[in-house]
């Protein structure tokens, strides 16, 4: 099997080829150093691939629908809706070439996710259409190890088996109905014994009705809601400084059902979006699910625990055992280019939150059993400018607020500043917010972007972002900044594509002195060249990446990583290879790239240490309804005998994977 992977990657060198989505590129592109956690990965490329799947109809979509496009922003959206109003439904999607706002990289990006139909008949259809006419959909996804961790052995703390498993089932009526039930299943957790005497560790499903007169949606199970800038709601996915750059700031209303195998970032209840005028809207929702926590001698909870994982004896004493109830509403009012909202939020736990706040940066920890937060939000959007805002409060009179301004120079330049204060005091349980530090709380910042598109193929964009945080920090212990700086460039010419993109990243940290900050400074480069052609597609890049620090004891960390692979898509197969090697001097200068992952997943791991990554993966469609994908993924390590540690050690210096996963719609 090795012998067969090293053929393929010498091959893929030969050759210099990979095959992935222009979304697929787009999200490698704004997902820059691990700026995101893996839930955040999976939450946003869940919601892309459902939405690619559905696809949507520009000629009847409504703002809202196509805001659900990350990429865009709400003057392409204006754009698009005003091109259709005045010149009538798109007999094709290159007619979107005649908007001066959408610029070739985006164009593409939108043919993976419109299409020109007919406009649907009004009103929601009758039962007899909907299961005559309605889309079902049967996924199954298995990952075998080829290997054991300590926890899998004999003496092991993991009872369960060592496979990870999902499936899912989804049905479909236009944009009318959709339902949804997923059940998983991790690496170590009993199935069919212990706590799950029921099958899987998690079920999760929804059912979605949109179109019921003023109800334009309605869920009821599992979803996810996004309000103004996110400093009160956000428990989807919010997008880092790459993207916004792109999008120019816009804000993120949003009610949508929780699609993903992820046991955190949902509401479990019900939620509508009612149409009240054309001018004024409503999301309504209440929320009560259970979720794990550690436990203080009392009964209180000392901290809330999110990785979702049930594999040992101490992990299921802790499963589900508290409970959240949450309610609160959404209101919106749009008047031409200005729209006004509202969001308030009430959270109450059925024990009290009681952190040990014996170090300082614990001290502003949340604690309690009840939070409340309300805000105010604003949108004016009057070419050039865009700004939009969101200012929040919580019980204890604590402010958070954000503001974005966007300025259209030219049809070539985009500009972009962002600011956005959070008060250590403040906290929201679902805020999730633009940030440096990945939390909506104890930071105030200023952000510049530009973005320059010269000529046809050439897009150049570039930021800085300086962060203040007032309290100390995990690993901090006093007040510090963080100054963050990209620039990137690439250039399509014929089947070519060149990238570069180049982050200095400079953090303050506790230094060896105890009394002096150290200034962490991060150098990380890319570079990459694509090429497309005859069923073939290619990708190589180059990364690299310095970390050191200004203390007494000074230390330098650097490392760098090769990409190549190679995929060839044609008929019923689609084959696709990749290959990695990576060489650096720890973790501080680890390195982060994206790997073709099987369907409702998604890979994108951290490099570190000496090594090898290798991958195959096939996709054979028998019949247009019918698909098999299998995957295997070597990593050979040169430096170590033994892989991560605990329970999850692997004793070996390489660990292989298999994947296999069906799909079958009806």
């Amino acid at each position: 099997m090795r012998v067969l992977f090293i053929l393929v990657i010498l091959l893929s060198l030969a050759l210099n080829v990979n095959a992935e989505t222009e979304w697929e590129k787009w999200l490698d592109g704004i997902m820059l150093d691990g700026d995101y956690s893996e839930d955040t990965h999976e939450e946003l490329y869940e919601n892309l691939l459902e939405l690619q799947r559905n696809g949507i109809n520009v000629n009847s979509a409504t703002r809202e629908e196509l805001l659900a496009l990350p990429f865009l922003s709400e003057q392409q959206v204006m754009d698009i809706l005003e091109y259709i109003h005045f010149h009538g439904a798109l007999k094709s999607i290159n007619e979107l070439m005649s908007i001066e706002s959408i610029d070739y990289s985006t164009r593409q990006l939108l043919h993976e996710f419109l299409y020109a139909g007919d406009k649907p008949e009004k009103g929601f259809p009758s039962l007899k259409n909907i299961m005559t006419w309605g889309k079902n959909e049967l996924s199954l996804y298995t990952k075998i190890p080829t290997y054991k961790r300590v926890g899998d052995a004999s003496n092991g703390d993991y009872i369960g088996y060592p496979y990870k498993f999902w499936a899912r089932y989804s049905f479909s009526y236009a944009k009318n109905v959709r339902i949804g039930i997923v059940a998983s299943q991790d690496p170590g957790e009993p199935f069919f014994s212990q706590s799950n005497k029921y099958g899987f560790d998690q079920y999760s499903g929804f059912i979605q009705l949109n179109g019921l007169g003023p109800i334009e949606s309605l869920i009821v199970g599992r979803y996810s809601i996004a309000a103004g800038m996110g400093l009160v709601m956000n428990n989807s996915f919010s997008l880092g400084k790459t993207a916004m750059l792109q999008d120019l700031g816009r804000q993120r209303n949003a009610l949508r059902p929780h699609t993903s195998a992820s046991e955190n970032g949902y509401m479990q209840g019900a939620a509508a979006t009612i149409r009240l005028s054309d001018a004024i809207r409503i999301t309504p929702f209440f929320s009560y699910r259970k979720t794990d926590a550690t436990l203080n001698i009392d009964g209180s909870i000392s901290s809330l625990i999110y990785t979702g994982y049930h594999r040992t004896i101490s992990e299921l004493n802790k499963k589900n055992n508290t409970s959240l109830t949450a309610s609160g509403i959404n209101a919106r009012w749009n008047h031409k280019d200005f729209s006004l909202g509202a969001t308030a939020v009430f959270t109450h736990f059925n024990r009290p939150l009681n952190p040990n706040k014996s170090a300082v940066y614990k001290q502003i920890y949340p604690e309690g059993s009840n939070f409340f937060n309300a805000s105010l939000n604003y949108s004016w959007l009057h070419y050039p400018f865009s700004v939009n805002g969101e200012t929040a409060i919580n019980a204890n009179g604590a402010i958070a607020t954000m503001n974005t301004l966007g300025w259209h120079i030219s049809q070539y330049v985009e500009m972009l500043g962002i600011y956005r204060f959070y008060s250590f005091n403040y906290y929201s349980l679902y805020a999730n917010a633009f940030s440096e530090g990945g939390k909506t709380q104890n930071e105030s910042g200023l952000y510049l972007g530009m973005r320059w598109q010269p000529k046809y193929g050439i897009d150049i964009q570039a930021y800085t972002d300086l962060a203040y945080f007032a309290w100390p920090r995990y690993g901090v212990s006093q007040s510090s900044y963080a100054i963050d700086n990209v620039v990137s460039a690439s250039y399509k010419t014929g089947k070519w594509l060149l990238s570069g993109k180049y982050r200095l990243h400079l953090r303050q940290k506790d230094s060896n002195l105890g009394y002096v900050l150290s200034w962490q400074t991060e150098h990380r480069l890319r570079i990459g060249a694509e090429w497309t052609g005859g069923g073939w597609t290619s990708r190589s890049q180059l990364d690299f990446t310095s970390v050191s620090y200004t203390s007494e004891s000074s230390s330098l960390s650097q490392g760098f990583m090769i990409t190549e692979n190679i995929g060839y898509d044609k008929g019923k197969w689609q084959i696709f290879a990749g290959g990695k090697y990576f060489n650096t001097d720890g973790y501080d200068s680890r390195l982060y790239s994206y790997e073709r992952a099987m369907p409702h997943t998604f890979s994108f791991p951290a490099y570190y240490g000496h090594g090898i990554r290798y991958s195959l993966t096939a996709v054979w469609s028998p019949s247009p309804t019918l698909q098999f994908n299998a995957k295997a993924g070597i990593t050979d390590y040169f430096d170590r005998s033994t892989i991560s540690s605990g329970q999850q050690q692997i004793n070996a210096s390489s660990a292989c994977d298999i994947e296999v996963g069906m799909r079958w719609r009806w």
